[in-house]
């Protein structure tokens, strides 16, 4: 689906009436000696990609000094992304999305007292309503006393907030809006993170609602892609019905192959603060099919040079635990991966793990497989000991 990277979305919602922080882009370190940003102390600072709060755990950087906004702004630059500097705004978090049920052909909003980095859509509040009917007074006051939304001040916020984001969902034929998470100091209810995705096939009058640029991986990456981000783009591409793939190739040597979205991007930090260098970030939506995530898995398993492998998804997933595993099996033979020689560690969770996790110890002889007790940080500690141990570690990997 066509995504709006933040920088995008952000203006896009304050156009239609969505308050949302001062920011600015920054695609070279040098671009802050010019005195900008105008704003703060503090900043924020978080990738430009399409993505909110859930999406971003792990890469968002408070700065409350111009030494700590440069030094975000460069991990940020490394990561391969754009970095976003924000206006920080106080205030407690709460959440409110609206998505397209493809079974009814109508939309789920939801909404929570509460949300911020990591949190799960489906913790929250939900109403289906009909794209026909619209949303009606009624409704909204269901949905937040169901959310425990009890201030009067910030229920007319939200409400009128959600009001504003149905009638850019219907116009320009969306399939996600989710602000995750809104701020809420007593006075203003801001929008700080922000994910929106399209209708690839919307009619002309709709697309020319929606903000612009969405989402190019090449601009993002700032080079040509490589074979393998190419052979998943064409997967992806080839069954549009099915949800969505993504994967970017990294400089370094250790697969990240964590989905979950914020799963992944935590995942990359924890690498990164090991002295990992991550050879790649992906992710899949559940309901990805086969071809699919064999594509995504294969095509990380074959970047050239790897010296070691992560993989798993958040323990909150609601793919079949099963499944992916035997996907994974099937994308290992498929790419020549040999887990008997690259240190490989799996930490799959969800329905049918226990199952998983049998079929994974004995079909990827040498891998270390965790349980849900292990938490996504010891799985990076424990592949960097793998590393380490491992007869082809490289010179000077050993900490």
């Amino acid at each position: 689906m066509p995504r709006a990277t933040e920088s995008a979305a952000m203006p896009w919602l304050r156009r239609l009436g969505v308050e949302t922080p001062e920011l600015i882009v920054v695609t070279d370190e040098q671009l802050l000696a010019s005195g900008e940003p105008s704003f703060g102390p503090p900043w924020v600072v978080k990738p430009d990609i399409a993505g909110s709060g859930k999406g971003l755990a792990g890469l968002v950087h408070i700065c409350r000094s111009r030494d700590e906004l440069s030094t975000a702004v460069a991990a940020t630059l490394r990561s391969g992304a754009p970095a976003v500097v924000e206006e920080y705004v106080e205030g407690e978090e709460c959440y409110l999305s609206i998505a397209l049920d493809e079974t009814t052909r109508g939309a789920v909003v939801r909404a929570n007292a509460t949300g911020g980095v990591g949190f799960d859509a489906h913790q929250a509040a939900a109403a289906t309503v009909s794209l026909t009917e619209g949303i009606e007074d009624h409704v909204v006051a269901a949905l937040l006393d169901e959310a425990a939304v009890h201030d009067l001040r910030l229920r007319s916020a939200i409400a009128g907030a959600l009001k504003v984001l149905w009638t850019a969902f219907c116009d320009a034929e969306a399939v996600l809006i989710e602000v995750n998470p809104f701020r809420w100091d007593g006075e203003r209810l801001v929008a700080v993170g922000v994910a929106v995705e399209f209708d690839p096939h919307g009619h002309p009058a709709a697309q020319a609602l929606r903000p612009t640029p969405l989402v190019d991986p090449d601009a993002v990456l700032d080079r040509a892609p490589t074979p393998r981000e190419l052979a998943v783009r064409e997967a992806d591409a080839a069954e549009p019905n099915r949800a969505g793939i993504k994967f970017f190739e990294l400089d370094g040597d250790v697969a990240c192959m964590i989905t979950g979205g914020g799963a992944g991007l935590l995942g990359l930090d924890y690498l990164t603060d090991l002295g990992i260098r991550p050879a790649c970030y992906l992710d899949a939506s559940p309901g990805a099919g086969s071809e699919k995530l064999q594509t995504l898995f294969s095509s990380a398993l074959s970047v050239p040079g790897l010296r070691g492998v992560l993989f798993g998804g958040a323990v909150l997933s609601l793919a079949d635990a099963h499944d992916i595993a035997l996907e994974f099996i099937a994308a290992a033979a498929r790419a020549g991966f040999d887990s008997t020689h690259v240190p490989t560690v799996v930490r799959l969770a969800g329905p049918h793990e226990a199952e998983a996790h049998a079929i994974l110890r004995k079909r990827l002889p040498g891998a270390l497989v965790l349980d849900r007790a292990a938490s996504l940080e010891d799985a990076c500690d424990l592949l960097l000991s793998a590393m380490e141990r491992s007869p082809h570690a490289p010179e000077g990997l050993a900490r």
